[in-house]
């Protein structure tokens, strides 16, 4: 091999190495990002394609985070007043939605 190629492929390969810290770092960026909306990080698999990266991380960008409710943990939206799990009211912290109303035949005697 002649000097040219070396020093080519070296070039090569740091090319390639920085291309794939800047997309895997793309992609921890959008777990992250995920993560502390509250969101699925599953839908970091769509950055599998250069493309479903870009996507995702412009949704995950835009969308707004989710509530997590203190009693049960479940993600519910942003804008709800009690939480449909466990019905946790969010309103008023530490006090839950009354329990429906129960129908009790009349008694024969």
């Amino acid at each position: 091999m002649r000097d040219d190629d070396v020093i080519g492929l070296v070039i090569a390969l740091v090319v390639i190495v920085v291309v794939m810290a800047v997309y895997i770092g793309l992609i921890v960026l959008g777990v992250t990002i995920a993560k502390r909306k509250n969101r699925s990080p599953h839908w970091m698999w769509f950055a599998v394609h250069p493309l479903g990266l870009l996507i995702t991380l412009i949704v995950m960008a835009s969308l707004s985070p989710l509530k997590r409710c203190p009693q049960c943990a479940q993600t519910t939206q942003p804008q709800a007043r009690l939480c449909p799990f466990c019905g946790y009211s969010f309103i008023i912290p530490g006090t839950f939605a009354p329990p429906p109303p129960v129908y009790i035949p009349p008694q024969r005697y």
